[in-house]
Order: C-alpha cells, then sequence, then structure tokens
C-alpha cells in the first residue's frame, strides 16, 4: 500500500478513536477544522468549517501567504532542480508515524488494565501489521519506488 494511503487510515482512526472517547490529542486539530467535542462526553458539539481557523488560513489572509509561499518553493526548485521534495513531506510522514505509535500504545494499555489477554492480542493483531506495513511503505517512498 501506497503511504497516502496509511496517513488517511490513520487520520480516520485517530478521528474514530477520538470521537468514541480515547484522549488521543486530536480534538485540538479537530477544533482547527471547525469540529468542537465535548471533552466529557464525547459528543459533538457544533462543526463549521466556514468559521474554522484551516477556512480562515487557506481563504483569508493566510492563503496568501501559502500561495507565496508555495510560488516561491516551486521557483526555487525549477531554478536550481536539486530541491528534493521528500524532504517536505518527511515532518508529515513521521508525524503521523509517531501519532500512530502513541495512539497504538494508549490502546493497549487500556486493553491491559481490563485484565483480559484475548483483549491485548486483538489489539496487537491489528495495530502490529499496520505499523510495519506503514513502515515498509515509508522506507519504498523515500527510496523513490513509490
Amino acid at each position: 500500500m501506497k503511504v497516502w494511503n496509511y496517513i488517511i487510515i490513520f487520520t480516520t482512526m485517530f478521528i474514530f478513536l477520538e470521537f468514541i472517547g480515547f484522549p488521543l490529542g486530536f480534538a485540538s486539530t479537530l477544533q482547527y477544522f471547525g469540529v468542537n467535542i465535548d471533552s466529557a462526553s464525547h459528543t459533538l458539539i457544533s462543526s463549521d468549517l466556514s468559521s474554522s481557523g484551516f477556512y480562515n488560513f487557506i481563504f483569508g489572509t493566510g492563503g496568501i501567504l501559502v500561495a507565496l509561499g508555495l510560488g516561491g518553493a516551486v521557483i526555487v526548485g525549477v531554478l536550481t532542480r536539486s530541491f528534493d521534495v521528500n524532504l517536505v513531506l518527511l515532518p508529515l510522514t513521521v508525524s503521523v508515524l509517531i501519532k500512530f505509535v502513541q495512539a497504538t500504545w494508549l490502546i493497549t494499555k487500556y486493553a491491559m488494565e481490563t485484565g483480559e489477554n484475548w483483549l491485548v492480542m486483538i489489539v496487537a493483531t491489528i495495530f502490529i501489521p499496520l505499523g510495519i506495513g506503514y513502515i515498509f511503505s515509508l522506507a519504498e517512498f523515500f527510496r523513490g519506488t513509490d
């Protein structure tokens, strides 16, 4: 699978786990996109993308800065022809990997606290292959075969 498939799967999993009550620290990211969740009951309070920070960043005054920054990066890349795009994507892919490890540890710890060994084995059966697959896809992506 490609790196982007894993990133979409993990992001969806983070949002789902945040909605059902696992505090992964993803609520602040959701608030940036205009989705507010009650931290006690984990219910949706409001959702309004058009007044979110993300919307204002893209379509407000920040959008001009983003466009200028991307334009500058394209110009520098065209002039130098030595810029590796993967270096820009490295923080995104590594941060998703770190967040995945944190989420896996949180769920595994929660499963161990229940005292049910079968639950820990199910969590390990789901999360360990996903993590290994993501690491292999990262290796392929940065090696240039993706």
